[in-house]
């Protein structure tokens, strides 16, 4: 639970930071209300795990991937299939802890919203 705590701090530490040298630079970014800042924050923080649960979707299998053919005999015995599922996992827990750090400057956006 410390674990998942610090990956939601550090995550959305970073996501501000991003979103404020974004602001210096592009004008969609400079946001005026804190409720829209936070809004930006929501949008790279959820974009990055949209990204990574649909990338595991998508990922081509190691026996279509014509390189791999090729390769095959070069590591007999390695099991790619296993090695699909196991990144196909790991995408997936990665994308969960990127929505659940998301939760925190979503809800701080709504309650902005909504009470001011």
């Amino acid at each position: 639970m410390k674990k998942l705590l610090n990956m939601v701090l550090i995550t959305n530490i970073l996501a501000a930071l991003v979103v404020f040298l974004l602001s210096k630079y592009i004008a969609f970014f400079a946001s005026t209300s804190l409720s829209d800042f936070l809004f930006f924050v929501v949008i790279v923080i959820w974009g990055i795990a949209g990204l990574t649960w649909e990338g595991s979707n998508d990922s081509r299998n190691w026996e279509l991937d014509p390189a791999a053919k090729k390769a095959k005999d070069m590591v007999a015995g390695h099991d790619f299939g296993a090695d699909f599922e196991n990144q196909k996992r790991q995408n997936y827990q990665f994308g969960l802890i990127m929505f659940i750090a998301g939760l925190p400057a979503f809800l701080g956006c709504l309650l902005l919203i909504f009470i001011f």
